[in-house]
């Protein structure tokens, strides 16, 4: 019999995709001599200690990358973005160095993180905690008015955080502060930089829209442990998730340029993020959809993509309210699935989803080797432009031959990241529908179809984070007719039986596994009203 415990499966499923979950010795023993050398202050750090950074995070989080201050800089304003200094203790040829190139990143389950470096570090000694002195990597940023950069400096600094905030309460701040009512964050030190950070948050946000950046209503999913099963949810973000979203992308987009800048006169051995745009034939296809969705609306005005509109303002232009949620959520999807996947590489390149010329990952050093790799590198680049420094001999061989591995191991930490959540998702839709099966009335599931594919739709349930595929052959035996498919559509030869289409409200129930196929089969049924074939 198959093992039903959750933390059970769940590290079953990391051993399937060879995520270690234990340190070597020589790694803990490495942290431990940090751990023992490791009083501030530096006299090579800037010493920004009584400045009022705090970190906003998810509640639970524990691995504290960021910290931020922003202060008015006249009519504009200055925003220092401190990220965890991990490039000072993870050094190439250190066993940790060689443990994260192994393990790539941090991986992330409904049983907590397993991390790319000691939890000694990663949660101590280089987490930027509250109410301790820390080192940090600082992006100094001045931007005018309209958030436009002046100009972006590195520093090098130790810093002391005054606060472990979470979005949530940050949000709550907002919102009481900002109506004129008093909250307990109302005197802190650091009460007008979240003002602020709400401020120039929207400012970017506009920025990206002005790049045609496209607006996607992004939710967050997360899979969780409750009464001994594996469970999904939907989460809105908070606003204030999106304003710090802005903020880490500036800086990231502040580095590449920074070392797009440097590459020609130094020997820098830079790492981008490159998001190619998608290819002409997925973009022929997402119109061709597109164009099908809105000639079969009985307001085929509000759906139709216009020529010369952006796919940016399209998304921009679609109805707004409950009654097209769905549907514009199904339309997103469609954009999402004709994008190519993002990758690391040693060539700087446009990364599309940003509209951006160039990017690279600065902002996650303790779960990234990317990031820890980029920040020694253009650390260095910028020690080699300091003729006053006393710089590193450098081998651009061995740097070489160490940026290829890096950008492997980042790659390929994506994927089994990836890889590791679609197995935890299958778990998880496992625990549900075989108690689903158990009970003589079948629980139903209210969702939307987000796309057709060959003898497959796909349908994202409402408070279920992940999609669930019905077949064509269940389709058919369920409604005792055939199907025909197109892109936006499943049309049933008898006219009395239910037409499903892209952006439908369904409800969903499980009918039957298939032990040999390995899948379970789905009925479905119009959530809110019958649709036929239109005469």
């Amino acid at each position: 019999m198959a093992d039903t415990d959750p933390t059970n499966q769940i590290v079953l499923a990391l051993a399937k995709h060879e995520i270690k979950t234990e340190f070597p010795t020589n790694c803990l023993i490495e942290a431990e001599e940090h751990l023992k050398n490791s009083e501030l202050p530096d006299d090579t750090l800037t010493d920004w200690r009584d400045v009022p950074f705090v970190t906003i995070d998810n509640p639970d989080s524990k691995d504290l990358d960021q910290a931020l201050i922003i202060e008015r800089d006249d009519e504009g304003y200055r925003l220092r973005y401190a990220l965890a200094d991990a490039s000072y203790y993870v050094t190439p040829g250190s066993a940790l160095f060689a443990e994260a190139l192994q393990r790539g990143s941090t991986y992330y389950t409904p049983t907590g993180a397993i991390p790319m470096l000691p939890t000694v570090l990663s949660e101590g000694l280089i987490s930027l905690n509250p109410n301790v002195d820390r080192r940090a990597l600082v992006f100094d940023i001045r931007l005018c008015k309209n958030a436009k950069v002046v100009n972006t400096s590195i520093v090098r600094a130790s810093i002391h955080s005054h606060a472990k905030l979470n979005y949530g309460q940050v949000q709550q701040y907002l919102e009481v502060a900002l109506a004129g009512n008093q909250h307990e964050l109302s005197s802190e030190p650091f009460n007008e930089s979240l003002l602020l950070f709400k401020e120039l948050g929207l400012l970017l946000l506009q920025q990206s829209l002005d790049r045609n950046v496209i607006p996607f209503n992004r939710t967050e999913s997360q899979i969780y442990i409750l009464g001994g099963k594996l469970l999904t949810r939907v989460r809105e973000r908070f606003d204030t998730e999106k304003y710090n979203e802005q903020l880490s992308l500036l800086c990231n987009m502040q580095g590449a340029q920074m070392l797009d800048a440097m590459i020609a006169n130094s020997d820098l051995q830079a790492v981008y993020r490159v998001h190619d745009a998608p290819l002409r034939q997925m973009q022929r296809r997402l119109s061709d959809v597109i164009n099908e969705f809105a000639d079969v609306q009985e307001e085929t005005e509000k759906w139709l993509w216009k020529n010369g509109q952006t796919l940016s303002d399209y998304v921009a232009s679609l109805p707004s309210g409950a009654a097209y949620a769905r549907r514009v959520a199904a339309i997103e999807r469609q954009i999402l699935v004709s994008n190519r996947a993002s990758y690391f590489t040693a060539e700087s390149g446009e990364h599309h989803a940003l509209a951006a010329d160039s990017y690279a990952r600065f902002s996650s050093p303790m779960r990234e080797v990317v990031g820890i790799y980029t920040h020694k590198e253009l650390l260095e680049a910028l020690s080699t432009a300091d003729e006053s420094a006393n710089n590193p001999v450098r081998n651009p061989a061995i740097d070489e031959e160490l940026r290829n591995e890096v950008i492997n191991a980042a790659n390929g930490s994506r994927k089994t990241q990836k890889a590791l959540r679609k197995t935890i998702e299958l778990i998880a839709i496992k625990s549900l529908f075989d108690d689903d099966l158990k009970k003589q009335a079948r629980p139903h599931y209210s969702g939307t179809i987000m796309g057709f594919k060959k003898d497959q739709l796909f349908i994202s349930l409402d408070d279920f984070a992940t999609d669930i595929k019905v077949y064509r052959l269940d389709l058919e035996s369920h409604h005792q007719t055939a199907y025909s498919f197109s892109n936006v559509r499943a049309i049933p030869t008898n006219k009395q039986r239910p037409l499903w289409q892209l952006g439908d409200a369904i409800k969903l129930s499980v009918d039957s596994f298939d032990h040999q196929k390995q899948r379970f089969s789905f009925k479905i049924e119009p959530l809110t009203r019958q649709n036929t074939e239109p005469t």
